[in-house]
């Protein structure tokens, strides 16, 4: 099991060994962005799907070869994964010098709250804490140029003190859409809970558009969608075992004896 990491685990200045990975592919100006502030200061490698893969989730590809080709961004060694966001960072891990810390995004669109499960940004964070890896999602409400910069920018201050990683943990990280000068104190907060109010619009003969928003008198004020909203970033600890412990350790039920079918 990897140690826990804690404030001031790294020291400023030092150069880590960086994965950056996203759910948008090579061209996503967002992680050209973050690329570029990273590199000079650290050892950087980019693995990217070869694809747009947002709202793909966490899978994976095991029934067919991936394909991967190489590119360079910014002096850094770029591999695009013919295959989904965690196989991106799954090969990365797999075949290349483990990194100290993940990465994922910046991704155009926030992922807080519910989004979390649906989205390939997070799952690269989430693949990483599967292997004991320090991982952060970045997404944003503010999809500007002046959002890109300024979160590249905290990304930098967040590796020269990293919050508490307890392997498996990871951190689901979220901006404002309000311009970064009117940015207010980042919140570490819970997930909200906000489902969305989905429909399907109909857009030719058997042929649906899924449409949705999340309902703003079901966001908490103190949740990620509740910050985000009144404009501050958001970070919220994610767990890779989804199992729920709690109700683990206090239950009572005793499920139904499996029935085994008589051969005779």
């Amino acid at each position: 099991m990897m140690p826990e990491l804690h404030p001031n685990s790294t020291s400023q200045g030092a150069r880590l060994k960086i994965l950056v990975a996203n759910d948008d592919g090579f061209d996503s100006p967002a992680l050209h962005a973050l690329v570029r502030a990273l590199a000079p200061l650290h050892d950087v490698v980019v693995a990217v799907p070869a694809r747009q893969c947002s709202g793909t989730g966490h899978g994976f590809t095991f029934t067919r070869p991936i394909g991967v080709t190489h590119a360079t961004l910014h002096g850094a060694k770029v591999y695009v994964i013919d295959g989904l966001p965690s196989d991106a960072v799954k090969y990365a891990v797999c075949t290349l010098q483990r990194p100290d810390v993940i990465l994922a995004g910046i991704n155009p669109g926030e992922n807080a709250g519910v989004c979390a499960p649906y989205s390939g940004t997070v799952a690269c964070a989430r693949e990483g804490a599967l292997w004991g890896i320090p991982a952060f999602a970045l997404s944003t409400l503010g999809m500007t140029s002046d959002h890109y910069e300024a979160i590249s920018r905290w990304a930098l201050r967040l590796l020269e003190d990293l919050p508490p990683c307890p392997s498996g943990i990871f951190w689901n990280v979220n901006f404002p859409e309000h311009h970064p000068s009117d940015w207010g104190e980042p919140r570490i907060c819970s997930g909200s809970q906000a489902m969305f109010h989905d429909l399907y619009r109909s857009v030719g003969e058997g042929r649906w558009q899924l449409e949705g928003h999340k309902p703003h008198e079901a966001i908490t004020a103190e949740s990620d969608d509740g910050w985000l909203r009144r404009g501050h970033p958001s970070l919220v600890p994610h767990r890779a075992d989804s199992t729920d412990h709690d109700l683990l350790n206090r239950m009572v039920w005793t499920p139904p004896t499996a029935l085994v079918q008589d051969a005779a």
